[in-house]
């Protein structure tokens, strides 16, 4: 039974990849991430004092930033030893790799631990489950070229810290209606340590897998958008589609996710978030643009060769900033030579709606335009119903900050709306008096969503204002420009300000806001305020504030 598939092969790394055309950019890649992180680099130490520091002030760059430097160096050395068998430096390398993450206190980061003051070293959360898996694969890959004591350590701190937790009387949340990507990671991440390191033993977690994969499966509505952004379909998806491939193979086909029709239409999610160039869909927690994982696509493009666009390498990506072994392996492993070479599929004009979601996307010959309702208790929400994006010549011209830096404040609801890219404030929408800002919750919603030579949407009810009758946010298309236009039944004292976010410094004139790369065309009567402002990923950008009186019963503007 092979479950790496040709990846298990070592003919396969260091002849194909070594020399194969289509590998060169992965090639480079690993030996660039080799002289950065590992040629002339230490191991660093993980302190104490580092990782207490998430429960002083929630920082968790100060503890993850070493941490994941280990993860890449771990995975580069191991990425090198099988590209390059013939160099003893890559597998040393890749030994005191092993050996410094078999000797840390936990797998697990502190923003994930439960407490500061327990010790408990076994604790699964994404980043023990996805370490467990990295060495597990490790393990299988590299055979007897890694030394006897490390493979025997491997094998210990596995079943110590993956095996016997999880067959333990513990249940762990994300096992228990997890709809988000914590259930495919960490369970999809167990799952495929097992069948690598217990295979004897599979069958009796199976059952609960298979609850965590119904789990996940159903945090997608039918329309299969990932609400929680770009970046989390890459990674909670990546690791459904691991485990899936994985588990397919162990069942001898018997066990096939990709048969469902929902998988297939969750695959081609990923296609339709690109607005101009690689500037993409931001909601959520996500980025402004937008790079595919190549062999995740390739992997899909197979299965269905009818649903998957694959656009140009230029767009591709190999190993994300946390270095997922797992990942890092199924860029070469997953990558398809014919699909490579292939003309690359063009980003021609299209409109798609996700009418469950309410996700509404237009790419258009000039400009690309996204805007959703929703609600707002969504997976790695942002108060942000009604909120829009408006792209030109590959970058956002209004847009949508998605994620901000992750702290522990950052996923507490009591201070997360207080955070400008989850406020929605910090979106293009608009806002009565100083609070009159939209709630968080699942109450807090669109309302008469629809797509009828155009996207409107009554956002009112966002706000939880009892004077705020009706909001109705109307988008209307050409070739050219997008029209907004507010309509507003509000009978409260408070003025109303109408907010647009750029990233770039606008100029104001008469009737007009010049753009970095486009322009908004407005009343000559208004006169629009800019305030800059630093996110908390010390980017810059800029509100474009138009102050309307409350009794104000429409607003328009076009972009261009």
């Amino acid at each position: 039974m092979n479950l790496l598939g040709r990846a298990s092969d070592p003919i396969f790394w260091s002849e194909e990849v070594r020399n194969g055309e289509c590998y060169k950019a992965y090639v480079a890649e690993r030996n660039r991430d080799w002289i950065k992180y590992c040629e002339n680099a230490q191991i660093d130490e993980l302190k104490y004092t580092d990782f207490r520091r998430f429960f002083i002030d929630g920082d968790r760059g100060i503890y993850q930033k070493p941490y994941y430097t280990r993860r890449g160096q771990l995975a580069t050395s191991a990425i090198m030893a099988l590209i390059y068998p013939d160099e003893q430096k890559y597998i040393d390398y890749l030994n005191d790799a092993v050996f410094a993450i078999c000797n840390e206190y936990t797998w697990s980061i502190p923003a994930h631990q439960p407490k500061l003051e327990v010790y408990d070293k076994t604790f699964i959360d994404l980043f023990a489950a996805e370490t467990g898996f990295a060495l597990a694969e490790i393990y299988t890959l590299l055979g007897d070229r890694l030394d006897k004591l490390i493979r025997e350590r491997i094998k210990f701190e596995i079943n110590e810290r993956i095996i016997s937790s999880f067959m333990s009387d513990r249940y762990y949340w994300w096992e228990q209606r997890c709809t988000n990507n914590w259930a495919a990671v960490c369970g999809g991440s167990v799952g495929c340590t097992f069948m690598l390191m217990r295979p004897d033993l599979f069958c009796e977690i199976k059952p609960r897998l298979d609850k965590i994969m119904e789990a996940f499966l159903s945090g997608f509505k039918d329309d299969g958008y990932c609400l929680e952004g770009t970046g989390y379909w890459h990674y909670g998806f990546g690791y459904f589609v691991t485990y899936a491939d994985m588990l397919k193979s162990f069942t001898d086909g018997k066990e096939d996710y990709f048969t469902r029709e929902k998988v297939r239409t969750i695959s081609t999610f990923i296609q339709k978030m690109y607005l101009s160039g690689m500037s993409s869909v931001s909601f959520a927690d996500s980025g402004s643009t937008l790079k595919y994982h190549i062999g995740i696509v390739h992997y899909l493009k197979n299965l269905y060769p009818d649903d998957i666009k694959v656009y140009s390498p230029d767009f591709c990506y190999y190993v994300d900033g946390c270095f997922r072994f797992a990942l890092l392996v199924r860029s070469a492993s997953w990558l398809d030579e014919k699909i490579f070479n292939a003309p690359s599929a063009e980003f021609e004009s299209a409109e798609y709606y996700a009418e469950e979601s309410e996700w509404y996307i237009r790419r258009a010959s000039y400009y690309g335009f996204a805007a959703k309702g929703g609600n707002n208790a969504e997976h790695h929400n942002h108060n942000d119903v009604g909120s829009f994006i408006f792209a030109k010549d590959g970058k956002h011209i209004l847009t949508d900050m998605g994620s901000g830096a992750y702290t522990r404040q950052y996923f507490r609801n009591e201070t997360r709306y207080g955070i400008i890219e989850c406020s929605s404030l910090g979106h293009s929408l608009p806002f009565f008096g100083e609070n009159g800002v939209q709630k968080h919750g699942a109450l807090y919603k669109a309302e008469d969503t629809k797509v009828s030579g155009g996207f409107s949407a009554d956002i009112s009810k966002a706000y939880g204002i009892a004077e705020l009758s009706s909001l109705k946010r109307e988008f209307v298309f050409s070739d050219f420009d997008v029209i907004l236009t507010d309509s507003f039944d509000y009978s409260g004292g408070e003025y109303i300000t109408e907010r647009f976010v750029t990233p770039a410094p606008p100029s104001v004139e008469c009737g007009k806001v010049i753009l970095d790369g486009g322009e908004m065309r407005f009343d000559e009567k208004l006169t629009p305020t800019v305030t800059e402002t630093v996110n908390t990923k010390k980017k810059t950008v800029y509100f474009i504030d138009f102050k309307l009186s409350p009794d104000t019963k429409q607003f328009t503007i076009t972009l261009k």
